[in-house]
């Protein structure tokens, strides 16, 4: 598992991109709220991950114990009842903003064909990876909104069930099945990257990159210069996910 862990450290570093004169800029100084998108576009991509979360929670049941399906419908409930808050929320923008909605979701589904796994603990591993470390992204974007809506938000986002339930769960199915470990290092592995990507997504560059390079590849790079804060931060709450799994593992024995 910590093996699993250092793997991981190394993918995030080449994503990160740090910057070649990084010794001169304060990146480190970032304020994630300059990365959230307009109000409008903000909930609608926080509306439809809940959804989709929801989705997966309830698909992926069909694959899992009675016990674990029994909990994974109750926290896609959850789940739906904040998209339904959140759905409330943009309403009071003055539209439902259903097309923004539907781009979204079009971009999360190839996520979602992107981070496919082979049974129930690859679907339980891809939550707990990919889900957890944006709804991470998303708590630290929505500093940037009203304090009305941030207080709401942050409090649906504080709400670690998700989390807790994975790792619940894959420590269990580790210590049936032990051999399972390496299987789940190498589908982290492929996914992480995947999750990152989908941060720099859903993030607005608006105010932090205004000369924006033409050439895709150079725009990239330049998008994770920027994020490189961000990331570091996700991917250390990630990390230390990941040790919670291999903590519980270890304490089971």
């Amino acid at each position: 598992m910590l093996d699993w862990i250092r793997r991981i450290k190394k993918i995030t570093q080449t994503l990160s991109l740090p910057s070649r004169d990084s010794s001169s800029r304060s990146q480190s100084q970032l304020n994630p709220a300059k990365l959230i998108p307009a109000t409008e576009v903000f909930l609608s991509q926080l509306i439809q991950h809940h959804l989709l979360v929801a989705d997966l929670l309830i698909d992926d049941a069909t694959r899992a114990s009675e016990a674990n399906a029994k909990k994974q419908r109750a926290i896609a409930a959850r789940y739906q009842a904040r998209a339904k808050d959140l759905q409330e929320l943009l309403i009071k923008l003055g539209a439902s903003y259903m097309e923004v909605q539907q781009q979204i979701r079009d971009r999360l589904d190839v996520l979602i064909e992107r981070t496919e796994g082979k049974g129930w603990p690859e679907d339980v591993m891809r939550i707990f990876i990919v889900f957890t470390l944006l709804e991470d992204a998303y708590l630290r974007l929505a500093k940037g909104l009203t304090p009305a809506r941030r207080l709401k938000v942050e409090a649906m986002l504080s709400d670690n069930s998700l989390a807790d339930y994975c790792q619940e769960a894959l420590a269990g199915a580790i210590e049936n099945l032990p051999q399972l470990t390496n299987d789940l290092a190498l589908f982290g592995r492929a996914i992480l990257a995947d999750a990152l990507l989908e941060v720099r997504d859903l993030a607005s560059f608006d105010e932090v990159l205004r000369d924006k390079p033409k050439d895709p590849v150079e725009l990239t790079r330049e998008q994770f210069k920027v994020l490189e804060p961000l990331t570091s931060e996700l991917v250390a709450n990630h990390t230390l996910r990941m040790d919670s799994v291999s903590y519980t593992h270890l304490r089971a024995h």
